[in-house]
């Protein structure tokens, strides 16, 4: 009876000492978590310089490579730290810090350590975009531009598989350099205009079409999986509001004024009543994407306040998608059921309120 007694309460002492532990640790300062959890493999200055590296192979990550704070996402950095990192001695914290913790860990280490990216800006424009997809994108997206296998397993939804990708039909370079700049709602896709400038994401944009997306030409795409006429056209449209290298190039503000058509202009006022009947369900009443039936639908509506949003949508784009629909997503194609003049009502609606709006 002695013995069991000592025994439970060695074990008591042990949990209350383990208890005390984790909840010191979760009150400690993210710089002192660092020092606690993760300088020992790589180092006080995050250069991977610690006692433990001559064991270690591979050696723990130096985080202070130039690049590395886009060739690691916050999302990529995030998993890693929660799940480990098979074939390295990268173990998984998801039972010892909690997610705020991890997710402050990696802030922390993104902040005091990695250093942005420096691409030569005289490099071709090949080389330059080889580069950046390199250093910046295959971490999610793969080398060979199909999606990195944890990338795959990991986010919801997974990274876009580009060698699926017909490059007018699905993805314009229109709307890749405003995925690029400003992100994608809803996705682990974080905008770069604050790491790329205009002529790296254009640089970058131009090679992934290149090398890793579908010919461009008609007859290389299945009849069966061709988008109606009225997509393409969209899509065409699309691609020429951006063209950067055309003579002719309209002004963003000239964009964001154009009317629907030249004969066809949208009230605000009828087109919120038709938005409150039809789209809130889905978009919401904010226009963020967030509506009732938002959380059973895969990919989520569109969130028009999100930064890629208003960079993409004027008025001609926004009526050509409520009325034909937006191919992959469940976005039906209202011109089935509303007239051309409700459409733009709503056009004029959704675009002056959630769209031009700061």
């Amino acid at each position: 009876m002695h013995i069991k007694s000592n025994l439970l309460y060695t074990l008591a002492l042990l949990l209350l000492t383990t208890g005390l532990c984790n909840a010191a640790r979760a009150q400690a300062p993210v710089a002192q978590l660092y020092t606690e959890t993760c300088s020992v493999c790589h180092g006080e200055n995050g250069d991977g310089n610690s006692h433990a590296r001559a064991g270690m192979n591979p050696p723990p990550k130096n985080f202070t490579a130039p690049g590395l704070d886009t060739a690691l996402t916050r999302a990529y950095m995030i998993h890693i730290v929660r799940n480990g990192k098979p074939g390295t001695a990268m173990s998984g914290f998801d039972t010892q810090l909690s997610d705020t913790q991890i997710e402050s860990l990696v802030d922390y280490v993104r902040t005091s350590f990695m250093q942005p990216i420096a691409v030569q800006a005289d490099l071709p424009s090949s080389t330059r975009g080889k580069k950046i997809y390199a250093e910046t994108c295959s971490v999610c997206h793969g080398e060979d531009g199909a999606g990195a296998m944890w990338g795959k397993t990991s986010l919801n939804p997974p990274p876009v598989n580009f060698s699926t990708q017909h490059p007018i039909h699905d993805l314009t370079r229109e709307r890749m350099i405003a995925s690029v700049t400003h992100g994608r709602a809803g996705t682990a896709m974080t905008a770069f205009e604050t790491q790329l400038d205009a002529g790296d994401i254009a640089a970058v944009v131009d090679y992934i079409r290149n090398r890793f997306m579908l010919s461009t030409a008609t007859n290389s795409v299945p009849r069966m999986q061709r988008p109606a006429a009225s997509t393409v056209g969209m899509a065409v449209l699309n691609d020429r509001l951006t063209e950067s290298d055309s003579s002719q190039q309209t002004s963003a503000s000239d964009l964001f004024n154009q009317p629907v058509s030249a004969t066809l202009n949208g009230n605000a006022e009828t087109g919120k009543m038709y938005y409150l009947q039809n789209c809130i369900a889905c978009h919401g009443i904010e226009g963020t994407g967030d509506g009732p039936r938002a959380y059973f639908i895969y990919p989520r509506p569109r969130n028009f306040q999100h930064p890629a949003s208003k960079a993409r949508f004027t008025r001609p784009v926004l009526f050509e998608a409520i009325k034909q629909g937006v191919q992959g997503r469940e976005m039906p194609a209202w011109g089935k059921v509303m007239n051309d003049q409700k459409i733009a009502d709503i056009t004029e609606y959704v675009f002056n309120s959630f769209i031009i709006q700061p």
